[in-house]
């Protein structure tokens, strides 16, 4: 007994005909009673009573035909599953990340990828930058959201998402803070206050190409501080910070914010997503198709 036989049951119990059943499945009529007879001569009973009007399952045939609905349909479901994992509709995912300037790009790419693959479990990873690469690598992490430009990390495949407006983080005192855009060399003699954590680096190296020069260097403070704390700093008047645009909506924290421009305009942050070239998962590829910028 094979599986199509008891689709043929099932389709001939469902239709009352062994003749519809063959239509159903696009084989001719003869195949379809053949099979059926196989069955019953297998099992010695008798599942339809056939007549000139059709078949009619026997009160055997009825019993039978309701585990075979069952294991056909779990069947179907099985198969169903199978070929949404492979087309990557289903399975799991794991995204790593580091504490970003700001997480809503990520939050609201993630948000749209889990309406649209309800079935993709995604677990979310948040670790430092040196560990995330390296869980990449290793494959315990399937993608990475991380600052930057794509090719930051030779090793794996990237491309570049969205990118969000730079902005400093002033006392209200300021001597800047009347003013509603900030230019780099403005900020020459700053003190700046940086976290030790992720994406405390990736603020470093910004300060050090828009104010570095071969005989001043900028000062920076390195703080073992979350964001919040950090402006709590910058609003003690110990220094300025620089922050991502999301950070604006921190304002009962005693700083005002502004964007930093260079000559061509509001500097900018990068945010890429970087994966290890070998990585076969569907559910990645699927998730890094939904992150692709639209055009």
């Amino acid at each position: 007994m094979e599986l199509r036989h008891l689709r043929y049951i099932v389709a001939s119990a469902r239709n009352g005909s062994f003749s519809a059943a063959a239509h159903e499945f696009n084989v001719r009529q003869p195949i379809v009673s053949k099979r059926i007879k196989q069955v019953e001569e297998e099992l010695k009973v008798q599942l339809f009573d056939r007549t000139t009007a059709g078949a009619r399952l026997t009160p055997a045939g009825e019993e039978f035909v309701v585990g075979a609905r069952r294991i056909v349909d779990d069947v179907d479901r099985l198969m169903e599953r199978a070929k949404a994992r492979g087309a990557g509709k289903l399975g799991q995912v794991v995204v790593g990340f580091y504490k970003s300037l700001s997480a809503g790009g990520f939050r609201v790419a993630l948000s749209d990828f889990r309406e649209r693959y309800p079935e993709i479990e995604v677990e979310l990873i948040e670790t430092p930058f040196i560990e995330l690469t390296a869980a990449v690598l290793s494959g315990a992490v399937d993608i990475a959201i991380i600052l930057g430009d794509a090719g930051k990390c030779e090793v794996l495949d990237s491309i570049a998402l969205w990118s969000e407006h730079l902005v400093v983080a002033l006392p209200e005192s300021h001597r800047l803070a009347s003013q509603s855009v900030i230019y780099w060399p403005e900020l020459k003699g700053e003190r700046f206050l940086i976290s030790h954590h992720d994406p405390g680096p990736d603020i470093r190296n910004i300060l050090l190409r828009n104010l570095a020069a071969p005989s001043d260097h900028p000062e920076i403070i390195s703080r073992r501080l979350s964001r919040e704390s950090i402006l709590s700093e910058v609003a003690a008047g110990q220094g300025v910070a620089l922050q991502c645009e999301s950070a604006v909506g921190l304002t009962s924290l005693g700083v005002v914010f502004r964007p930093v421009h260079n000559g061509h305009g509001a500097t900018r942050l990068g945010y890429i997503a970087c994966w290890k070239p070998d990585n076969a998962n569907p559910a990645r590829k699927s998730f890094v198709e939904a992150l692709k910028p639209r055009s």
